[in-house]
């Protein structure tokens, strides 16, 4: 199903799993293990590579298709470069982590015809063009992990993204019915951003930002 996720984390957070340190990569590594059964490094050498190949279906270790293995996430925390096959179990893994990491996340199901609907609904309602949904992919993560087919990726500050809720309000109900649902539904999330900002200083963390991923 086609969605738009949105996480409130710092960018230098997002970034920082790629070649994390040691104390983050542990968490990751560990939370990955729970989740997906990843566990410990992939086998070196040929024998490593072709093991997945000699097994059975009915072995539980076998790859399965846009499941992170072991492979994903040692190359994710190293930032290394992922060739286009093992995009999307790489893409699952990051958007899980990014659940982790996050003091806040939201989910919407949202088709690219609806996501165009939704930023012309905006417009139309006197809501500047730079605080549409679609302006939330022109920059880029910033990261070493290609875009895989589908997918696109971006952020904004937090001082945007409050923007955002600041800006929004005064056109919904000048928005159509479906777009009405989306709007308060992101409205709801953005609310969050005064109290996340608030606790990640007290963690002596950054403030977050807003982080956007979208899958048609």
């Amino acid at each position: 199903m086609s969605t738009l996720k949105l996480w409130a984390i710092g960018i230098n957070e997002v970034r920082g799993i790629f070649g994390a340190d040691p104390e983050t990569a542990v968490r990751l590594r560990e939370a990955a293990t729970k989740r997906f059964g990843a566990a410990g490094e992939p086998r070196p050498g040929l024998l490593g590579k072709l093991g997945p190949l000699l097994r059975g279906g009915h072995d539980p270790a076998a790859p399965r298709p846009g499941v992170p293995s072991a492979e994903e996430v040692e190359d994710l925390l190293a930032g290394r470069y992922l060739p286009p096959h093992r995009l999307v179990p790489a893409w699952n893994l990051l958007e899980f982590w990014l659940g982790i990491l996050a003091v806040g996340s939201g989910e919407w199901p949202l088709t690219e015809a609806g996501l165009n609907d939704f930023d012309f609904d905006l417009v139309r309602a006197q809501v500047p063009a730079r605080y549409g949904v679609s302006d939330l992919f022109k920059s880029t993560l910033g990261i070493s992990l290609t875009r895989c087919p589908g997918l696109a990726a971006g952020w904004v500050s937090g001082k945007h993204a409050l923007g955002m809720l600041e800006t929004w309000p005064a056109g919904v109900v000048e928005l159509s019915e479906s777009s009405v649902e989306l709007a308060n539904g992101i409205l709801d999330f953005l609310a969050g951003f005064d109290q996340w900002a608030e606790q990640a200083r007290s963690q002596g963390r950054a403030e977050p930002d807003l982080v956007a991923i979208f899958r048609a």
